[in-house]
C-alpha cells in the first residue's frame, strides 16, 4: 500500500521555513510530502507548471493550506486567483481533507478588515501583515472563501511551524484519509 501523500500549499518564498518544517514532520510520519519546489510535482513539458500543480493535488490524500502575507503568482487560467487559491479549489473539488492555517498577523488584519469592509477608507489602508498592500483584499477574500465553505472550513491562526505540527500530529494520528 502506498504511503499517504500530503500536499503542502502556500506561497513559497515568505513561508519557506514553515514549509521545510512541515516537510520534515510529514516525512517523520512515513507520509510523502508534496511540495512544488522540492521536485515532488511532475512538471509535464506539455503543460504549464500551474496545471501540473493542480494535477498533483488530485493524487494526494491530505491538503495543508498555509496563508501568509503574500498573494503569490496569479493562476494562469484565472488571474483573479493565485496558484494557491487554485490548488485549494482543486482539493475541495476532489473532497480531500483540507487543513487551513493563517499567519496570526494576517488573521488579525483580516479581522480588522472584516469589521470595516463597508467603510470606503478600507481601500486606502495599509495592512502591516501584507507584503504588497494592493494584494490585501485578494488575500482577505481568499480567507473568506475558505471560511464560507460548508466543509473543510476551519481556519487556525499560527505564529510558528510548531503550532501547525502540534495540531497535525492529532490529525495524522486519527487517520483522516
Amino acid at each position: 500500500m502506498a504511503n499517504p501523500r500530503v500536499f503542502i500549499s502556500s506561497t513559497c518564498y515568505d513561508l519557506s521555513e514553515i514549509r521545510d518544517s512541515l516537510l520534515e514532520f510529514v516525512k517523520s510520519y512515513g507520509f510523502d510530502p508534496v511540495l512544488s519546489e522540492r521536485g515532488d510535482v511532475y512538471f509535464s513539458p506539455d503543460s504549464h507548471t500551474h496545471e501540473s500543480c493542480i494535477h498533483e493535488v488530485r493524487n494526494c490524500d491530505l491538503f495543508i493550506l498555509i496563508i501568509g502575507g503574500r498573494f503569490g503568482g496569479e493562476y494562469i487560467s484565472d488571474k483573479s486567483k493565485s496558484i494557491t487559491n487554485a490548488e485549494f479549489l482543486e482539493a475541495k473539488e476532489q473532497k480531500i481533507p483540507i487543513f487551513t492555517y493563517v499567519k496570526r498577523n494576517v488573521y488579525s488584519d483580516h479581522h480588522f478588515y472584516s469589521k470595516n469592509k463597508n467603510n470606503d477608507l478600507i481601500l486606502e489602508m495599509n495592512f502591516p501583515s501584507i507584503e504588497d498592500s494592493s494584494d490585501a483584499l485578494r488575500i482577505f477574500k481568499f480567507i473568506d472563501d475558505v471560511r464560507k465553505e460548508s466543509v473543510n472550513n476551519a481556519i487556525t491562526p499560527f505564529d510558528f511551524a510548531r503550532e501547525i505540527i502540534s495540531l497535525q500530529k492529532k490529525t495524522m494520528g486519527r487517520n483522516v484519509f
